[in-house]
């Protein structure tokens, strides 16, 4: 099998210059460039460049998977509009497996976030992975750290796993017992996940299970307005004309960086969190595998609903579906015959449910009698157990 390998690299704050573009030009010719997008797929070569540099010269968000089980989402960030401490609690290595890093250059904020897993993986397109996940960006310039949170889950349940192969491979030696993970600030609305949100746990793949149990403890999302009009005056004169000067010289997020400004002199914070005793990621664990069986329950039932409406519906025209399966019979096609035998089958489950199968054996007998010198058919009511096998 080939390889496959796909970067996307978008521009959200503002369209690429014509310098910028020649610039993608020379990584690759076959390049796939808008205003605002390059794109590079590779089956035998590898990029030319440094993604991340690229990143932080060209764009504001990154995108890269390969079929042997790599994944990465990155974004670029005006230093001034984003605070890396705020982050930092969020960012949890689990090794080369799994993780999330915050660099700060001279003039951005870069927050990477990697996945590489080996087994059990499928060959997936990158062509339209990153569009759903952009808004995430200005979510996190606008202090919601969810995206941040649901990653930690994700490391931190990569980092659960091997922890566990590294304590059986040890276990007959005397080592100390590792301290336990903590999770980080629990932000608000984890029960509310926007489709921002959905698109980042499917591309990272994280326990929805995981997601429920830190949900337990996730305050709801409330429209609060915050009193900015109050907040300005309390900004010293000089940093205020600063803040003017920035907006008339046109730079992106500014007011970004004055909301988070004024949030720090009027001692409010962006995103709520849970007040309270932080929880271990085993406890996490635990609570994880209790609504892991409310879920399956849940889906059980819903199946056996669905189940019974499905039959019920049938009842109301099984003389219907036996006559039409006597006029598909008689046109003996192969189609006709695979048809009919679908048909024969719902007919059955519902002769079951209704304990009446031996009914459906007679009526099964005698619309098939005509046809009893048909290899086809007989072949394939064997194959559905319509028929016993010879």
């Amino acid at each position: 099998m080939s390889e496959y390998q796909y970067y996307e690299f978008q521009a959200v704050d503002r369209p690429l210059t014509a310098e910028q573009k020649a610039a993608m030009r020379k990584l690759s010719s076959r390049v796939e460039l808008s205003a605002t997008q390059a794109v590079f797929n590779y089956a035998y070569s590898n990029f030319r460049g440094e993604p991340l540099k690229v990143l932080e010269q060209h764009f504001d968000a990154l995108l890269y998977i390969a079929n042997w089980g790599s994944k990465q989402l990155a974004f670029r960030f005006p230093k001034n509009a984003l605070d890396p401490e705020q982050l930092q609690p969020y960012l949890l290595d689990a090794e080369e497996s799994c993780s999330a890093q915050v660099a700060v250059t001279a003039t951005h904020v870069l927050l990477n976030l990697k996945l590489n897993e080996e087994e059990g993986y499928g060959w997936i397109e990158g062509e339209g992975l990153l569009d759903p996940l952009i808004p995430l960006r200005e979510a996190l310039l606008q202090g919601d750290l969810r995206a941040l949170y649901l990653y930690w889950l994700r490391a931190a349940n990569e980092r659960a796993g091997w922890v566990m192969e590294e304590e059986e491979d040890e276990e007959d030696e005397d080592d100390n017992v590792a301290e336990p993970l903590v999770e980080p600030p629990v932000p608000a609305g984890l029960g509310q996940l926007d489709e921002a949100l959905q698109a980042l746990v499917e591309f990272f793949e994280i326990d929805r299970d995981l997601i429920a149990a830190a949900a337990e403890q996730s305050p709801a999302l409330t429209a609060n307005e915050e009193p900015l009009a109050a907040w300005i005056p309390l900004l010293p004169e000089e940093e205020r004309n600063a803040f003017l000067l920035r907006v008339v010289q046109g730079e992106a997020h500014v007011g970004v960086a004055l909301c988070r400004r004024l949030r720090e002199v009027g001692r409010a914070s962006s995103m709520a969190v849970r007040i309270g005793p932080q929880r271990t990621f085993a406890e996490l664990q635990a609570i994880a595998e209790v609504q892991r069986s409310r879920r399956i329950q849940r889906e059980r039932e819903a199946a056996a609903q669905a189940r019974l409406a499905r039959l019920d519906a049938l009842a109301q025209r099984e003389d219907a579906l036996w006559e039409q399966i006597a006029i598909l019979l008689a046109k003996r096609t192969a189609s006709s015959y695979e048809e009919s035998v679908g048909y024969l089958v719902e007919l059955r489950e519902l002769a079951i449910h209704q304990q009446k199968r031996a009914a459906f054996d007679a009526k099964l007998a005698d619309v098939i009698a005509p046809y009893a010198k048909s290899t086809a058919l007989q072949r394939r009511l064997q194959e559905k157990r319509l028929l016993p096998s010879p």
